[in-house]
């Protein structure tokens, strides 16, 4: 039975699923992945030279109808199925060595996006590091050409990544550990149900797969594989997002990493790769714009900029930041009394201001607008 390129492509993705090195070897010797499946058992052995484990599955004709199978519920479900030799296969993804020869795709966003940027980091957050996650994000958003951001749909920062670009505006592109077919986390099938409405879902899993350690860290390669640059927010000294840091390394991606206090569990993997010049410090919002060359924002008037902070900002931050348009600079006891709260509040408030870069203070305790 003859079928359509994309049932052979489907089956030697399916055979080679835990192999993608080999998988692209296969194909980059044959114009289409069904000449694959011409060839006879024996000429498979002498390519691949596997001892019969792998050529014996491309000859066995049930791989075949699994494939056929998988590829009609793709369509069915709106699924879509991308070889590695598509136009709309990401570019980036494509350069590396254990690219997939296939993904699974459901979405509106291309997947060769001008400008992409991975943001992942700990499950378990802390508030400090999805505050932070938020405000890199935010930034991201402001930028004239806009990236698109690229996680992993994980607690913690991955989701925190997700939900802020699609609060922003931004595409969004979620990598998932299983097949199409099966969410994971399953709490946040909602979410992924809203990324694929303003960005994308993508998998090299067939329909099937379910969660293991080992498709967590293959999930991870393609997250750093199609972006430019990876930006670890918080991490153990071992970890997923420490995994895809790495990987992007290899891939001879960017990396950035959050810094945090060297008593903090979920800072000890970003505060390692800062010490060993591994990643570069993220000492604001803004240091991935500028060292990627990207620092194109929108032009605003100072007035527009601090309307759009005043927005975002609670009652504390309203008084601190009403006070500081009004004079040219107000000193830290002075502002403190104007402001009418808790002098621990609008200290709090005074350092977040000024980690965003909103304020600068002087020696002397006198604060002023940025």
């Amino acid at each position: 039975m003859d079928y359509d390129e994309t049932v052979y492509a489907c089956a030697i993705n399916r055979i080679f699923n835990f192999n993608c090195r080999d998988a692209r070897m296969l194909t980059d010797m044959f114009p289409a992945p069904s000449s694959v499946f011409a060839l006879s058992e024996r000429e498979l052995r002498e390519i691949l030279n596997d001892g019969g484990h792998y050529s014996s599955q491309l000859s066995d004709p049930r791989i075949l109808r699994e494939a056929d199978l998988e590829v009609r519920w793709a369509r069915k479900n709106g699924v879509g199925i991308i070889y590695i030799r598509d136009r709309e296969y990401p570019r980036r993804l494509r350069e590396c060595p254990d690219a997939p020869v296939v993904l699974f795709y459901k979405g509106t966003a291309g997947l060769n996006p001008s400008r992409a940027v991975a943001v992942v980091g700990t499950r378990r957050a802390t508030s400090y590091g999805r505050a932070q996650c938020r405000r890199i994000v935010e930034g991201l958003s402001e930028l004239n050409v806009r990236p698109t951001v690229i996680s992993g749909l994980a607690y913690g920062i991955d989701i925190t990544a997700h939900l802020t670009a699609l609060d922003c505006g931004l595409e969004t592109v979620a990598v998932l550990p299983t097949g199409m077919d099966s969410i994971y986390p399953p709490p946040h099938r909602q979410h992924a149900v809203r990324i694929a409405e303003q960005g994308a879902l993508v998998t090299d899993f067939p329909k099937g797969s379910t969660p293991m350690a080992v498709t967590f860290l293959r999930r991870n390669r393609i997250i750093a594989g199609m972006s430019d640059a990876v930006v670890l927010v918080e991490s153990a000294e071992k970890g997923g997002g420490l995994i895809t840091a790495r990987t992007a390394m290899s891939y001879s991606r960017e990396v950035f990493a959050l810094p945090g206090r060297i008593t903090d569990p979920y800072s000890a993997g970003c505060n390692r790769l800062i010490e060993a010049n591994a990643a570069a410090a993220m000492s604001s919002p803004d240091s991935l714009a500028v060292a990627m060359g990207w620092n194109d924002r929108a032009s605003r008037t100072k007035g527009e900029r601090l309307k759009q902070i005043f927005e975002k900002s609670d009652y504390i931050q309203r008084n601190i930041l009403l006070t500081l348009s009004a004079e040219s600079a107000v000193e830290r006891n002075d502002l403190i009394r104007k402001t009418g709260a808790d002098p621990a509040q609008v200290l709090e408030r005074l350092t977040e201001l000024e980690l965003e870069g909103i304020i600068s203070s002087d020696i002397y305790g006198n604060y002023i607008l940025r």
